[in-house]
């Protein structure tokens, strides 16, 4: 406090001199200084009390003081009243109340935010910037938040004062590397305090020129940490005029931030939870569906193989044109049911793969011409093929069915014409990206990336879009995504879909990499006739006397001497009363009486026959659970077709011998 002046009173109220600190023209007198005191306040000074005289309105910063005067025996003789300038005082008071209003205001704020429900934690963040911008007088406050991959930020949050023109739009994945000198200390955790733009270094130029562009003037940004990670920032602009903060407002910024980022965290694990739970749901419901089909697959696949083969055979020997036409209808309607109930099977995981070491590349490559067919002229395909990639282990039916489903879903959104675009790549997973799918695990992966330009689909089109049966198509079964779905779930990896209306859609495949091995040899087989036999006998072991006869039919047509049994006890007692060599045991996996895997072992062990061929129509789990899947076994999915048996039955027969069993008996 610093003394503006002194005034002597005597004890009648007479002014006896008076003292100022300065000049005239150094200090002029300040509005209240001249003023006298009241009759009552010196006589309350004489009587020996202190008195504070209240200043006028207009006398801010000034408070005067009365006190007695006393001679040298103590008798009063007058006042004393001194001027003071109280200026800094008073500010540093205002300060203080500020402050305290503030931390009451940041008080308010963690009760408001811890408490919300998720889905009004936007709302809370809002309200948030609100409150602390018209509280501190800044134009603007607002939050970035940075992507996944820590290449981009997105302004998600903003409020503005009246007035002042919004620009969160302007600042949507927004690259990080355009603003060097500000992400650098975001990163380091610093503080950003900018009161003029204008002070900024030469090396944030390209800072300075967008706060410019935003007409912002000063400008204050604090880092958003969430367990030990920077995952954005919070700003404030000064637009109008320029701002100074003072440092005791720093550290409720900070509890402000924290905050801030604890409950936009929060909004985010919860959103990760949902799409965890409806993928857990959307698994489940693939599940059902696939036990729906597996439960009747073996039974219907028999009867197709029965339909199919018989319709071949007639096909060929039937020599009225308009008869031969109307069983290559039956035939192709045999053939389509058959392949509806493989897409049921792959959709569900759960049909008999033989999953390869493949070159992605090579598999696109071996498509393009089908692809370029089944797209038409209006649509332009365009391939973009990493060089440098490794090998993915998966069937090749599968993956080619994979490509074939997304390229028709592809050219079904672009009816108008457009671009298809294919490309592989290999993608490192991180951690963050692995905590949003079911059994995801960070590491390397190939990517197959499927990209068109059409019509794309609403949020909530494209969230079911992997339900099964789920549709948007007048004629569509809704199984092509669940079947990629399925199919790449089965072969360890996992798929992402993103789209958005007018723009089109991506869906990315990620298939687990494989550095080791030679990538398998996909080039069609030489289109001469299936192999003959030449007169091996094989026992055919299969349960449905309808699917017996026709394999036992083919077999002989074809240089086979087959022998049946419909059961397993059955077909050990054909081996042991058979005189001849039995050169392969064509078995069915479930049988009555025992297993086709046990009915194998006692044929090896007990009777010599080394050569085994099984054939099934059940889904995987049952087949796994029954032990038939294990290393270079043998399988024949069904139904197959003539030349499916005959071409199985000379790969069993022309490789290498294993180990002899001797007989027993």
């Amino acid at each position: 406090m610093l003394v503006r002046g002194v005034r002597i009173w005597d004890a009648q109220g007479a002014k006896q001199g008076h003292a100022r600190l300065g000049t005239e023209t150094e200090r002029p007198a300040l509005a209240g200084e001249t003023e006298s005191p009241s009759r009552e306040q010196l006589a309350q000074a004489l009587a020996g009390g202190v008195v504070s005289v209240r200043p006028q309105a207009d006398s801010e910063g000034l408070e005067r003081i009365l006190a007695q005067l006393v001679d040298a025996e103590g008798r009063p003789t007058g006042a004393v009243e001194i001027t003071l300038d109280v200026t800094a005082r008073q500010r540093t008071e205002a300060m203080l109340r500020e402050r305290l209003v503030f931390e009451e205001l940041i008080m308010n704020l963690s009760t408001q935010l811890v408490g919300l429900p998720v889905d009004a934690v936007d709302e809370g963040v809002q309200d948030a910037l609100r409150a602390i911008g018209e509280f501190a007088h800044v134009d603007r406050a607002y939050v970035f938040r940075f992507s996944s991959d820590g290449m981009a930020m997105d302004n998600t949050h903003e409020w503005c004062a009246p007035g002042i023109h919004p620009v969160i739009d302007m600042m949507q994945a927004a690259p990080l590397e355009v603003f060097p000198w500000w992400m650098a200390r975001i990163r380091n955790r610093e503080l950003i305090h900018v009161p003029d733009i204008f002070a900024l270094p030469p090396e944030a130029d390209a800072e300075r020129a967008t706060l410019i562009d935003q007409g912002v003037k000063s400008v204050l940004a604090l880092p958003l940490i969430y367990q030990r990670t920077v995952v954005g920032f919070v700003g404030f602009d000064a637009v109008r005029e320029t701002k100074t903060w003072h440092d005791a407002d720093f550290g409720l910024l900070r509890i402000a931030s924290e905050l801030l980022v604890s409950a936009l965290e929060r909004k985010r694990a919860e959103e990760s939870r949902r799409a965890l739970e409806a993928q857990l749901i959307q698994a489940r419901s693939l599940e059902n569906v696939a036990r729906l089909a597996g439960g009747v697959a073996h039974d219907f696949n028999n009867l197709l193989a029965i339909i199919l083969n018989y319709a071949s055979i007639l096909r060929r020997e039937l020599t009225n044109a308009d008869q031969a036409d109307k069983m290559s209808e039956l035939y192709e309607a045999a053939r389509r049911a058959a392949d509806l109930t493989r897409q049921l099977l792959l959709m569900g995981r759960r049909d008999v793969v033989e999953p390869v070491l493949l070159d992605l590349n090579a598999v696109v490559r071996s498509l393009e011409i089908l692809v370029e067919q089944a797209i038409g002229e209006t649509i332009e395909l365009r391939l973009s093929l990493d060089g440098d990639i490794g090998l993915a282990r998966i069937g090749l039916p599968q993956i080619e069915q994979v490509v074939l489903n997304l390229v028709v879903n592809a050219r079904d959104a672009m009816c108008g014409g457009g671009v298809l675009t294919l490309e592989t790549s290999e993608i490192e997973v991180d951690a963050r990206h692995a905590a949003r799918f079911i059994d995801v695990k960070p590491g390397t992966y190939l990517r197959l990336r499927v990209i068109d330009t059409g019509v794309g689909m609403p949020p909530e089109v494209a969230s079911r879009a992997f339900e099964p049966f789920f549709t948007t198509k007048e004629t569509g079964t809704g199984l092509g995504l669940s079947t990629v779905y399925g199919v790449v779930e089965q072969a360890g990896g996992h798929v992402l879909l993103s789209s958005e209306v007018g723009k089109g859609t991506t869906v990315d495949i990620y298939l687990p990499v494989v550095r080791d091995g030679v990538a398998a040899d996909i080039r069609p087989a030489p289109a001469d006739d299936a192999p003959k036999g030449r007169g091996e006998t094989v026992l055919v072991v299969e349960d449905s006397p309808s699917v017996r006869r026709l394999v036992c039919a083919m077999l002989q047509a074809n240089g086979y001497s087959p022998i049946e049994a419909s059961a397993g006890r059955d077909a050990l007692e054909v081996m042991a009363k058979h005189d001849g060599v039995i050169d392969v045991l064509l078995t069915d996996v479930i049988l009555p009486q025992m297993s086709g895997r046990d009915l194998a072992i006692q044929a090896r062990a007990v009777h010599g026959i080394s050569r085994i061929l099984f054939m099934s129509g059940y889904h995987d789990d049952i087949i796994v659970h029954h032990g038939f899947l294990e290393p270079g076994t043998q399988l024949l999915q069904k139904p197959f077709l003539e030349h499916d048996l005959l071409r199985a039955m000379r790969k069993v027969l022309d490789a290498p011998a294993p180990p002899e069993s001797r007989p027993s008996r």
